[in-house]
């Protein structure tokens, strides 16, 4: 029961998870081949206690500070980046949890379950939501969601309707339980492939009762009077869980740049006058530029996690301008780590493209994190630039989680 592990100290998890670092490095490649965490590597997880943090704190789940949560999810990173991905997104979908009464969301979070309980995924277009239309005693809901990051381990989605054909603000969240939707199995990725994040679907029209629709104001309601009770989760909302997933980028960083060196000792550099890679000036100029693109990339998490800390000891929420920087500021770190992997991966040889050979693997997975809508670092340079400049961004998409009404 995830309530036994509610007095887990962050300090406490951070050494299990070192201790599984060795397990979870080892079975990365199975991950990748299974498109999934395999089912073993989420037990010794959830022995650990790793997926209280993937339950609301009222249901025993943690409830850490954002520098912990930042180190944890370091510490998975380092031993595999898909599962830190996992848990880093797991965890953030529970906050959904707050827009249902405690009788419908009880049963979810205090059965006996290994692993994540919920899943959360849609909301941001359309496409990646479905529909619902109102009925007696509930809703119709119909549609796919892709990206369904956590579903393969999950009892319970928390999925995305728009319930109007013409008006994107009219959107909510059903809470559907797994075994009453098709799971496609069609995660194909390039990086990232081991997160099993598949597409989910209704087969057919699916009726959900009204106690099983949320709707963001409610969420936002609910939050807020959760967390006077000191019940609820701490502040920071979407931004605080995407600061947090940065320490998954740095965790992959440092694994990349412990293998490389791990075997520059061995590594030969044909068509050059060195005997090994240990000897070139070059390779100890790429050494050190990683390492400090890494330690920068680190600072900036920690300056970013700091700033949180300090408004929740304050009571205070994020000024918009605040959060701007905060997505911008965690798009930068993830592709600061992205390219720090890529130039050991480079500095390899052609041996490293062997799937055999962790840092391909590991550049692939860092590569893709980057590449999350909310982690491209074009999308928000620019949105920081046009702040600063005065100039009124354009709309854009928004996650449910970030809608007030």
């Amino acid at each position: 029961m995830i309530t036994d592990l509610a007095p887990t100290r962050a300090a406490d998890l951070i050494a299990r998870i070192v201790e599984l670092q060795p397990w979870l490095r080892d079975q990365q490649a199975l991950a990748e081949q299974e498109r999934r965490i395999p089912q073993e590597t989420i037990e010794r997880l959830d022995a650990a206690g790793v997926f209280a943090l993937c339950a609301p704190k009222r249901f025993g789940g943690a409830d850490f500070e954002t520098r912990e949560l930042l180190a944890i999810y370091r510490a998975l990173g380092a031993g595999c980046g898909a599962t830190g991905w996992v848990v880093w997104a797991t965890a953030g979908g529970n906050m959904w949890s707050n827009a249902f009464d405690e009788e419908v969301v009880a049963p979810v979070y205090e059965s006996p379950w290994v692993g994540n309980r919920t899943f959360a995924v849609g909301g941001t277009s359309r496409h990646m939501s479905g529909t619902a239309r109102k009925v007696e005693g509930g809703w119709i809901v119909q549609g796919v969601w892709p990206f369904a990051t956590g579903s393969v381990h999950a009892s319970h989605g928390y999925l995305a309707v728009f319930y109007d054909d013409t008006d994107d603000s009219k959107v909510g969240m059903v809470l559907v339980p797994k075994d009453q939707l098709i799971s496609r199995n069609d995660w194909d990725a390039s990086g990232l492939a081991a997160t099993g994040s598949q597409t989910m679907a209704t087969d057919g029209e699916l009726f959900v009762p009204d106690e099983r629709f949320g709707f963001p104001a409610e969420l936002a309601k609910r939050t807020a009077a959760l967390m006077a009770e000191g019940r609820g989760p701490r502040r920071g909302g979407l931004a605080r869980s995407i600061v947090s997933s940065t320490g998954v980028a740095l965790g992959m960083a440092d694994q990349a740049l412990e293998v490389f060196l791990g075997s520059i000792g061995r590594r030969s550099v044909p068509y050059s006058p060195y005997t090994k890679q240990l000897d070139s000036p070059v390779a100890h100029h790429i050494i050190g530029r990683a390492a400090m693109q890494i330690r920068a990339a680190g600072r900036l998490a920690d300056a970013a996690v700091a700033e949180f800390d300090r408004l929740d000891a304050a009571g205070i929420d994020p000024t918009e301008d605040e959060i701007l920087q905060f997505h911008t500021d965690a798009a930068y770190i993830w592709n600061e780590c992205a390219t720090a992997v890529e130039t050991l991966f480079r500095a390899s040889g052609a041996s490293a493209i062997s799937k055999r050979m962790p840092l391909q693997l590991i550049a692939r997975n860092a590569r893709a994190g980057s590449m999350h809508a909310a982690n491209n670092v074009d999308t928000w340079l620019e949105n920081l630039g046009r702040s600063l400049a005065g100039v009124v961004a354009g709309p854009s998409s928004m996650s449910v989680l970030e809608r007030k009404a």
